[in-house]
């Protein structure tokens, strides 16, 4: 028995040797991906289009992003923890999940279009469908190399998809579909998987004798990412909804956070790789270990957050020229919510592995009801800067939130307490 302990640590120090490699590799695609979000595609339809037909667009490309969250990182996440218990996984089982997901997504596309009174911002309802639904496959997809640590081609997949979009950017000349833009980016990544991968090869329906409780979990899971994801976007969905100049007022924030949004993007190779590691091995972390790693990620936050401000400056003047000084006081503010966001998605990752999916569905409901306390209010009485201030507080919150219930969950020893 202890020899066995002995290899396992042993194994699991070689491992730790490849996190920042591993950390690196993830990141490279997701920058890539991200920079021609931010250098390209986002400023030519803002300067393009002007500020409130970004605000439009922006409402559905949240909407996307949450639904991606919601139900393909859900669809992801579960089956790394099916992963991680030594259970076996069917493609089938996820890919019922999804089919089903659809379903609901069609709904909710519709339930979006009818709160902003009919306006599609220039789309049709089938064409955000469908970048509804295949965004959030996409967000599934990557499992594919997250099961297998190969971050390598993790990285490839995020680059592809960046090249789709660049592509798409091309067409638009053409078409005037911005939905196309992100269409094919989204398409590009599975059609990668779909080469590279297993994920979406036969059975494409088998499921195992454990069907139901992993479907338990993928819905739980899925509930919790909605109720947690659903600030990252707020200030997309809410403030077109609450505000009379909603749609300005969007591409406002966007343009006052999209920096500290980006650096936040930053969490999804680490939180991919933290989960392919923590995922995949036996045993746990000490609470003291635990504490440290608290600490660590506030110090991150201080650092990204001053990054955050000073990349807006120069990002804001070079690509949005003519919006600099009307958000420019809103820097430090909204970058900070941002960067504190990204952080507790981290702090997520580790708490996860230790929790099962009902407290972290607990959790998540007491996030949002003290969001949507605290900052409908903000917004009704101080428009753009109580929504900066709604989402610094919840996001704060959150994080204490978590450090507390880790060390709660987590022994001495390193195992989830009883």
């Amino acid at each position: 028995m202890c020899g066995s302990i002995t290899k396992a640590m042993k194994i699991d120090g070689k491992k730790a040797g490849r996190y920042p490699w591993d950390f690196v590799s993830g990141a490279v695609g997701l920058f890539v991906m991200n920079a021609v979000l931010s250098l390209a595609v986002n400023p030519y339809l803002g300067n393009t289009l002007g500020a409130a037909n970004q605000g439009r667009i922006l409402y559905y490309s949240s909407l996307t992003a949450l639904m991606g969250a919601t139900f393909g990182s859900g669809a992801n996440y579960a089956r790394m923890k099916v992963h991680s218990s030594g259970e076996k996984t069917e493609n089938g089982e996820y890919n019922i999940f999804l089919l089903i997901s659809c379903a609901i997504l069609f709904l909710v596309t519709l339930g979006a279009v009818l709160l902003k009174g009919g306006d599609k911002a220039d789309a049709t309802l089938i064409g955000l469908f469908l970048l509804v639904s295949i965004t959030t496959i996409r967000y599934y997809a990557d499992v594919e190399y997250r099961l297998s640590l190969n971050y390598r081609r993790f990285s490839l997949f995020y680059i592809v998809i960046g090249a789709g979009y660049l592509l798409g950017l091309f067409l638009y000349r053409f078409t005037r579909s911005w939905v196309l833009i992100f269409l094919t980016g989204e398409i590009a990544g599975l059609l990668f998987v779909g080469f590279t991968g297993e994920i979406f090869k036969k059975p494409v329906l088998r499921v195992t004798p454990q069907f139901p409780a992993h479907m338990k979990i993928l819905f739980v899971l899925s509930f919790s990412f909605l109720l947690s994801d659903f600030v990252a976007g707020a200030d997309r969905l809410l403030l077109p909804l609450l505000t009379e100049n909603g749609d300005e007022l969007t591409a406002l924030f966007y343009y006052a956070s999209v920096i500290g949004k980006l650096m936040s993007l930053l969490s999804t190779p680490l939180n991919g790789v933290l989960a392919g590691h923590l995922y995949g091995k036996q045993g746990g972390i000490t609470r003291k270990r635990f504490a440290a790693v608290v600490l660590l990620l506030f110090a991150v936050f201080i650092v990204v957050t001053a990054f955050s401000v000073g990349g807006s400056h120069l990002y804001i003047y070079w690509f949005y020229r003519p919006y600099y000084e009307t958000v420019k006081p809103l820097f430090l503010l909204a970058n900070a919510g941002q960067v504190i966001f990204f952080i507790c998605n981290t702090m997520m990752v580790v708490v996860l592995r230790y929790t099962d999916e009902k407290v972290q569905m607990l959790t998540a409901a007491v996030y949002v009801a003290v969001f949507l306390g605290c900052t409908i209010p903000l917004i009704l009485n101080f428009g753009i800067w109580g929504m900066a201030w709604g989402i610094f507080i919840v996001n704060t919150v959150k994080f204490l939130l978590y450090a507390v219930l880790g060390l709660i969950r987590i022994k001495k020893g390193g195992e989830p307490a009883a």
